[in-house]
């Protein structure tokens, strides 16, 4: 038996991990408790990998579908020859632009993968590269681009003296604390004085540990964000020297937050006046702190607007950088870019691009609206889809609106699924792809520096790096390819040149040798060229390390100065608008997402051990339950105005009366829907994509669902 080290890409947290190999199987995975940032820590999904890795449900060759809908096994080379076939002759007939990909949340198992994701569509000529960026929390970046960016980063996680969390719960998503070990991070910053403020309608896991925690119903977080820039405006706790230098729009701002006082929100939110202003305070009163927003407020239709007026509060109170500073984390596999106290120029939000002649919708500073993927397909747009390529995610399992999302995947002339698992979009697909993973390839920790200039509440505290040589095979027998091979040889079989960068400032794209296939690591180095820190010098720390180097400071504006928009108009209106909405919701019940840690996404949900829960519970108030006449355990049906879904409704104290809470990516196929205690049960066939939506990124109305439950009538699948 040998001991080597690794680290995890089974989600984005990028544990480090020390892996024993027996006769080139993984017999144990555990935390490396010497790496200076994880300490040892791990999840439960990092341990199993060593399981999952050799689980019998894993595809180890790739599948063709035959006329009769069965699967047949195709070597992975003829597989690829006949897509390259197929998309040039779809290419022929409808132009390039109906040729689209997917790249789902996934792609962090293998730094390589997006950038030649990207490349391939790039080369390929198709706007069409659709993401879970505008299905997720698209209102980050869309309201990023109309308040404005700042040049140097925010504070962040360098030290915050307060932290405001809003529906989310870092404690099991890991997003929202950096990536690391979440629970330590946050006892040594409680320890050092930092006060935690958490508005969420379930005592989550965090919420447990915040000094406030404003447990507020469900669809408000408009009112109490708007009411606490009041607070702060009105109280005189903003930083007037910055935002009088960096800032517009103060006056328009004050008065569309006059109609949100603290008496009639906390009414509406259900929530304790005194405990409002405190928080508003607490967070005016310091110059040292952060804000961030999870999915469920993303997904409760206002996440554009959320987003915004939570940069609006982040200005005011000046939890940016200033000149003089120092950039606690300057990149580690990202070259070095300079930091400046100044307001970047602004870039486009939304509507821009093709027109794609779905409800108004069209590119984002998120990305492409991934709800009008579905329409597209249909025909019912101006730039109608005939192919999809899907990796690292599962339509059918995770787009809004399923029902829609099965008829699209079916109206495809062609559909590819890059899976390791028969999900329930690989159920559908036309080929799919078994692809190499893990364990089985090289990597760097390049996607978490990717992750850290990505926005506040993402990435890492300080410059980490971490290189993993492949440490085992693929199982005897199997013929496996990684994603990147994937795509570089769907090129070369259509013809195509690729260049390929990692999204990062200062790393330009570059070509790839199309004659002579490189090597993964061939790859991985030359998208780390330019790094701040090399990526041989990453190599001779096996279990990853930081790498602080000469210290970076922010410097002065230079060049024309912008200034952040603190009263956009379409944000002003939108807030205007909620300010005069008094409507409730329509049915008894409001479904609330929530995250479990077994599971990333829809991931592992078909692949889970004998030990785990395999179904995602029906999570209702004790109180609810008793009202209802419904048991611990008992089968409920669970009805929105667009469908139904069976479940296994469980108590949970922590959540308000009237709230339901799921997580998502669980269930299968419609036909399935009987074996909801084994597979579990797909809230998005309760979601329309077209009837309550953002109107900037088109995300449905995906949490806060006005829902019924109900007791099954039916017996004959009710325990005992």
């Amino acid at each position: 038996m040998t001991l080597h080290h690794s680290f995890c890409r089974l989600c984005l947290n990028g544990c480090a991990l020390k892996v024993e190999v027996e006769d080139g199987v993984a017999v144990k995975v555990g935390g490396d408790k010497d790496n200076p940032v994880y300490r040892g820590f791990t999840c439960v999904k990092g341990r199993e990998q060593g399981r999952l890795l050799a689980d019998p449900r894993r595809l180890r060759h790739s599948l063709r579908r035959k006329p009769d809908g069965s699967f047949e096994p195709i070597a992975s080379r003829d597989a690829i020859g006949e897509i390259a076939a197929r998309l040039e002759a779809i290419a022929a007939r409808h132009g390039r632009e109906a040729i689209a990909g997917y790249l789902g949340t996934y792609f962090a198992a293998s730094a390589a993968t997006m950038p030649f994701f990207g490349g391939f569509m790039a080369a390929l000529g198709s706007p069409m590269a659709f993401s879970p960026g505008t299905i997720d929390k698209p209102g980050k970046k869309i309201a990023q681009a109309l308040h404005g960016d700042w040049d140097a980063p925010a504070i962040g996680f360098d030290d915050p003296e307060v932290i405001f969390l809003i529906g989310s719960n870092p404690l099991i998503s890991f997003t929202g604390f950096p990536y690391g070990n979440p629970g330590k991070w946050l006892n040594e910053r409680l320890d050092a004085g930092a006060r935690l403020i958490v508005l969420d309608p379930r005592r989550s896991d965090v919420a447990k540990r915040a000094h406030i925690h404003l447990q507020a119903k469900a669809g408000e977080d408009v009112a109490i964000i708007a009411a606490m820039i009041r607070i702060v405006i009105a109280e005189n706790l903003f930083d007037r020297a910055f935002v009088a230098r960096h800032a517009q729009g103060l006056d328009e701002l004050t008065e569309a937050v006059s109609a949100f006082d603290v008496a009639s929100v906390a009414a509406r939110a259900g929530i304790d006046p005194d405990a409002l202003v405190a928080a508003a305070r607490i967070l005016g009163g310091t110059r040292r702190g952060y804000i961030m927003a999870g999915t469920g407020p993303n997904m409760s239709g206002r996440g554009t607007l959320i987003e915004y007026l939570l940069l609006n509060l982040h200005t005011l109170c000046g939890y940016w950088l200033r000149a003089g500073d120092r950039v606690r984390h300057p990149g580690a596999l990202a070259a070095p870019v300079p930091a400046r106290a100044q307001v970047r120029p602004f870039g486009p939000a939304y509507a821009f691009g093709p027109d794609l002649g779905v409800r108004a919708l069209g590119n984002t500073a998120a990305g492409m609206p991934t709800a009008a993927l579905p329409d597209l397909i249909l025909g019912e747009g101006k730039m109608p889809v005939r192919a999809l390529i899907s990796c690292g995610g599962n339509p059918v399992g995770a787009w809004p609106d399923q029902a829609k999302t099965l008829r699209a995947m079916d109206a495809l002339d062609l559909l590819v699924q890059i899976d390791p698992w028969m999900s329930a979009t690989a159920r559908v697909a036309d080929f799919v792809i078994a692809p190499r993973i893990w364990l089985e390839v090289p990597g760097t920790s390049q996607v978490l520096d990717w992750l850290t200039r990505n926005g506040t509440g993402y990435g890492q505290s300080d410059p980490y790096a971490q290189y993993s040589p492949a440490l085992l095979d693929p199982p005897p027998g199997s013929d496996v390819v990684e994603e990147w091979e994937f795509f570089y040889e769907l090129a070369r079989a259509m013809g195509l040149s690729l260049s390929v960068a990692p999204g990062l400032a200062g790393m330009p794209a570059r070509p790839v040798d199309m004659d002579a296939k490189p090597s993964t690591d061939a790859v991985l180095a030359q998208l780390c060229e330019g790094s701040r820190v090399a990526l041989d010098e990453v190599r001779k720390f096996e279990s990853g390390a930081i790498f602080p180097g000469d210290p970076v400071f922010v410097g002065e504006g230079e060049g024309e100065q912008h200034r952040f928009d603190l009263a956009a108009p379409d944000m002003i209106a939108d807030l205007k608008a909620d300010a005069a909405s008094g409507a409730k919701p329509a049915r008894g019940f409001s479904l609330l997402c929530r995250r479990m840690m077994h599971v990333y996404n829809s991931s592992f949900v078909g692949a889970l051990p004998p030990s785990a829960r395999p179904y995602n519970p029906v999570f209702l108030h004790p109180g609810d339950m008793s009202e209802l006449g419904i048991e611990e355990g008992e089968s409920v049906d669970v009805i929105s105005d667009r469908g139904a879904i069976a479940g296994i409704a469980h108590a949970d104290e922590a959540l308000r009366p009237g709230s339901v809470s799921m997580s998502f990516g669980f269930g299968a196929l419609p036909e399935q829907d009987g074996d909801y205690r084994e597979l579990g049960s797909n809230t998005t066939r309760l979601i329309s994509n077209d009837e309550i939506w953002d109107r900037y990124s088109g995300q449905p109305l995906m949490s806060n669902v006005p829902v019924d439950v109900v007791r099954r009538t039916d017996k004959s699948d009710q325990p005992g």
